[in-house]
């Protein structure tokens, strides 16, 4: 048997297009297996083989007809299928959507925590010794010694009390020369109140004496506080503070100083934390430091080049503290900022226990997606996993009050939704069919006008009907109503089968006109000759004719308008809602309500919301081949 055999010009363009399909397919294939994607890797692999089979082998001809449709088939239908089936099996819901591998790594990964008192450090990034990897950090730790630095600012200022305290010793402030960072001021050891001239009385050499809240020391009390004055720091601008003198009758005069700040150096690494002679670290003209003895600050260049390692790198501190980068230099600030932390979560891969060594408490798998404390069964870690549950989720829909209760309601709903609408709108479609097709003036622009609903799209449809169906919209406006059509909950439904009947029945007078041209006229002629009137016609002859034709349409129809999405969410959201934390409202049909469990609420449960669109599919396949099975459509084909 010749494998490829026929014109030579159809080989070689049927060799390039096949291989070509297989190169995408096999890079696609490639790029799953890259991502971790393995199944989708695996059929992506049987398809090249199928392709390879089918049109470089001639072992089965109707098969080149049929694989690229096996292909799309197997891709949009069957694959989500299992896929939604395996779903209905898994706890997978927010909070358990990675594998446990990756759950117990971010449960580690997010297991610290900083230590008591709260140690963070401004930082040099560098690295210690020659290789440029290394990473550590240089901390300067301020050290403020006893001696301070004098200032030429000297303010006029008088002694007292702030608040109503005695004990709160404060100073009334002038700055007379206006040489300060205010003209008026109350500073205590811990508080700075600015004030205005309107604040303050002065005397006659411009000095305030008088101050809301300020209470100035009669000359018996200041002889008392003077001895305190030397050991009290009053606050002013940072790092500046103020030193007062004993006041002389009442007047004091009040020094800016600044205390002299100096360092204590630290190195950390991995693997060591040591302290550095501040006679070996190197700083720059404003002060900062750039190098140490055995350290090398990184450029801009090099904390760009190791930006992601200098984040998660963790460095050596006092046991069972770390020291943790939390944010790189920048332009403006050329120090890092680095906190002290402690791994408080540890994990025992032997017992597959979880261990908080902070609060001693531990955490083992419960078999349903978590790590969780046995002693109280509220205590679990965040995030879970992945778990297969089996019938559980199908389970819960009928045991858990919660969701069966309305879920029966929009069961109910979804079947009188889908039913009234296949009806309506054969009815309708009907009716104008028959209408249309008496001979009437202006019959082509009348059937345009009937088209046109159909023609239009259909979001954009809903979503003005649902501003006309407004409490404040076009129709209560119009007909002076005040009728709550979204808002109350029988009437929002009146409302979704009038839009959707607005919506649908175009559909059903295109191929109800279709199929009346389809009846031959004889039968009706045959029927009035014996007898029959135009009722009985139609009852007995042309509508057993048209539901026998149009029978795979209304049940492809009533699938569709089972699930029909759109019109329910756009139009009414599924509200109006009997209660605010209500699962489903009045007008949710199960896909809507299946869209809200997955999507739309604290906890988007795919797991559940897969169980409920396998019972969609199980209603809807049984439904139909039932329908098609009584009406004996597919005997025709036989």
């Amino acid at each position: 048997m010749r494998i490829l055999k026929g014109n030579l010009y159809a080989i070689i363009a049927k060799v390039i297009f096949v291989s070509l399909a297989m190169v995408a397919l096999g890079y696609f294939m490639m790029a799953a297996f890259g991502t971790g994607d393995t199944n989708i890797a695996i059929f992506l692999a049987i398809c090249i083989l199928l392709l390879a089979f089918t049109y470089f082998t001639n072992l089965s001809v109707p098969l080149k007809f049929f694989a690229p449709g096996i292909m799309f088939l197997g891709a949009f239908v069957i694959v989500p299928v299992v896929f939604t089936l395996s779903m209905a099996g898994f706890k997978y819901q927010t909070g358990n959507m990675l594998s446990k591998e990756d759950a117990l790594s971010t449960i580690i990964d997010q297991g610290n925590t900083t230590d008591p008192e709260g140690t963070s450090f401004d930082v040099v990034i560098g690295h210690v010794g020659e290789k440029q990897g290394n990473v550590g950090v240089l901390i300067p730790i301020p050290r403020e010694d006893e001696s301070q630095v004098g200032s030429a600012l000297v303010f006029d200022s008088r002694l007292g009390y702030y608040g109503g305290d005695k004990s709160n010793i404060a100073v009334l402030v002038s700055d007379v020369y206006e040489e300060g960072s205010y003209p008026f001021f109350i500073s205590t050891a811990t508080e700075l109140v600015t004030l205005t001239e309107d604040d303050v009385v002065l005397n006659d050499d411009y000095v305030a004496v008088k101050a809301p809240g300020f209470t100035q020391f009669s000359e018996a009390e200041s002889k008392v506080v003077s001895d305190q004055l030397a050991g009290i720091r009053f606050k002013y601008v940072d790092p500046y503070f103020l030193k007062a003198d004993p006041p002389i009758r009442g007047n004091s005069m009040a020094s800016v100083n600044q205390a002299e700040v100096n360092y204590n150096y630290f190195i950390s690494t991995k693997t060591e934390y040591y302290e550095v002679d501040e006679n070996d670290v190197t700083v720059d003209d404003l002060g900062q430091a750039i190098a140490a003895k055995n350290f090398t600050k990184y450029t801009s260049d090099q904390i760009a080049k190791y930006a992601d390692k200098i984040g998660n790198v963790r460095l050596k501190y006092e046991d069972p503290y770390y020291i943790g980068i939390e944010n790189l230099p920048t332009g403006s600030n050329p120090f890092g900022w680095a906190i002290v932390k402690i791994q408080n979560i540890t994990y025992d891969k032997k017992t597959d226990k979880v261990t908080d060594i902070l609060t001693g408490a531990t955490y083992s798998d419960d078999g349903r997606g978590n790590y969780r404390n046995p002693d109280n069964k509220e205590d679990y870690l965040d995030p879970g996993w992945r778990q297969g549950v089996w019938f559980e989720n199908f389970t819960s829909l009928v045991t858990e009050p919660r969701i069966r209760e309305p879920l029966i309601s929009v069961f109910i709903w979804t079947i009188v939704f889908a039913v009234s609408t296949v009806i309506t709108q054969f009815a309708l479609g009907l009716l104008v069919a028959i209408a249309m097709d008496k001979k009437l003036r202006g019959r082509g622009v009348y059937r345009s006008l009937m088209i046109l609903p159909y023609a239009m799209p259909s979001i954009m449809s809903i979503l003005i009907w649902g501003g006309m169906l407004d409490r404040n919209g076009a129709i209560n406006s119009l007909l002076n109503l005040d009728i709550s059509w979204l808002q109350d909950p029988w009437m929002a439904k009146v409302s979704v089968l009038l839009v959707n009947l607005w919506l649908g029945f175009p559909y059903f007078y295109l191929i109800c006109a279709g199929s009346l041209q389809a009846i031959p006229k004889e039968l009706a002629e045959s029927a009035s000759i014996d007898g029959a009137n135009a009722r009985q016609i139609f009852r007995l002859i042309t509508l057993p004719l048209l539901l026998r034709m149009l029978t795979p349409l209304l049940i492809a129809s009533f699938a569709f308008n089972f699930n029909n999405f759109n019109i329910v969410y756009l139009l009414t959201g599924g509200g109006p809602k009997p209660e605010l934390d209500s699962l489903a409202g009045a007008t949710d049909i199960l896909i809507s309500y299946t869209y809200k469990l997955a999507f739309d609420t604290t906890i988007q449960n795919y797991g559940l919301a897969s169980a409920i669109s396998v019972v969609i599919f199980v209603i809807v396949a049984s439904i139909s081949m039932y329908g098609i099975r009584k009406s004996k459509v597919l005997d025709d084909f036989a």
